[in-house]
């Protein structure tokens, strides 16, 4: 049986010793704490963006207004024959591509039956002009005689005119039958109506051809012809028109006769001056506008421009006043650009005259002394700090353009 003395003292060392167990872990926590050091204390730099600028300068800009054709030849003609008949002859250069100068025969026709017609109807008419000479001589001698010696009838002279009416009829018709003849005999002999390039050909020596057949194409490479489609909004706000349109007419005035540039977009180095034209149409469409530049022939070049090419053109247009030219890039598709101010980045809102190329041309929302920035920047951060470089810099915040 346990004395209860024995347990009361028990339970007091098992207290102690719990109270001892606490105590030495106070202690030690506190010899602990007070050997931690406090971390070093780092100062916050900020780090700034290194960017290029472009002064804020106010200029006066042409629009240049591009686009593109195809270059084709002023004048194209088919030729069909005019009459029936056998090719007997063909010009020896009778090829597609060849050159024909003007006046050149291309092709002739056997003209013999024409031919026969021609003088038959010339024999005709050496008769029935002694057929006439006398109808008339006779018609003349009744009337005579019946006026003045009331000798012979009215009916004798009213026959005697209509035989010379007769006569003067068939006479008319032979020397119609005559002129057609004549003009077919021209007919079956075909020149090139002008210098020609030979497009197309479906003739040969020896051929049947009936009359209206196509038989030849040419082209007059005299003068060539670029016809481009502009946006509609370019014709309206930039290109140049010598005054209005006529009155009560619903289409565009007259534009302005200007040099154009216009170079083969296979080798830019090829171009020539040629000049605006007219506008040719509006295509609803596209909601565009075409027009015609037109440039001459010979113009020096050792492989010059030719029909078919397709060519861009360059065409100017009216001074935008007092834009700022800026690298495209540097404004942004909401119209907004970035300015260096004060050493901190600023965001304002500007309005574009006009893209074109590599440059966008502002015309508002910038003014005189503002720096842009013009290193492509990705969605910084509204007042950061910049470290402006020297133009060229190849470091551009690990950016490049």
């Amino acid at each position: 049986m346990e004395i209860p003395g024995n347990r009361t003292r028990l339970v007091l060392i098992r207290i102690i010793f719990c109270v001892l167990i606490v105590g030495l872990g106070l202690g030690g926590f506190r010899i602990l704490k007070g050997m931690k050091k406090p971390p070093a204390q780092v100062q916050q730099r900020e780090h700034a963006l290194k960017v290029e600028v472009q002064d804020v300068t106010f200029v006066d800009a042409q629009v240049l207004i591009q686009g593109y054709g195809e270059l084709r030849s002023l004048r194209t003609v088919d030729v069909a024959a005019e009459v029936a008949g056998t090719v007997i002859a063909v010009h020896p250069r009778l090829q597609v591509g060849e050159i024909i100068e003007q006046g050149e025969v291309l092709f002739v026709i056997d003209d013999r039956d024409y031919l026969s017609e021609y003088e038959s109807s010339r024999e005709r008419l050496k008769i029935l002009e002694r057929d006439a000479a006398l109808a008339t001589s006779e018609f003349t001698r009744l009337a005579g005689l019946l006026k003045t010696q009331r000798v012979g009838s009215q009916s004798a002279v009213d026959r005697a005119e209509q035989a010379a009416n007769a006569v003067a009829d068939r006479l008319a018709q032979v020397r119609q039958a005559m002129v057609r003849a004549e003009i077919n005999l021209a007919r079956c002999r075909v020149e090139a109506p002008f210098t020609a390039r030979i497009t197309a050909k479906t003739i040969e020596q020896g051929q049947y051809v009936s009359p209206g057949r196509i038989v030849l194409g040419l082209a007059d490479d005299s003068f060539l012809e670029l016809e481009v489609s502009l946006d509609s909004r370019d014709v309206s706000h930039w290109l140049r028109f010598d005054g209005q349109a006529s009155p009560g007419a619903a289409w565009f005035g007259p534009v302005s006769q200007i040099p154009c540039q216009v170079s083969w977009v296979e080798e830019p180095e090829r171009s020539v001056v040629g000049e605006l034209d007219r506008i040719s149409r509006f295509n609803p469409d596209t909601r565009t506008v075409d027009v015609v530049i037109r440039l001459q022939s010979g113009t020096g070049l050792a492989q010059p421009l030719v029909a078919g090419m397709f060519c861009a053109v360059e065409i100017p247009g009216k001074t935008m006043s007092q834009v700022v030219a800026l690298p495209r890039w540097a404004v942004s598709f909401e119209n907004t650009v970035y300015l260096a101010r004060d050493g901190r980045l600023l965001t304002v809102p500007v309005k574009v005259a006009r893209a074109e190329g590599d440059l966008a041309y502002v015309d508002q929302g910038l003014q005189a002394g503002d720096q842009v920035i013009v290193t492509r920047l990705i969605e910084p951060l509204e007042n950061s700090l910049l470290q402006i470089m020297a133009p060229g810099s190849e470091q551009r915040n690990g950016l490049q353009p």
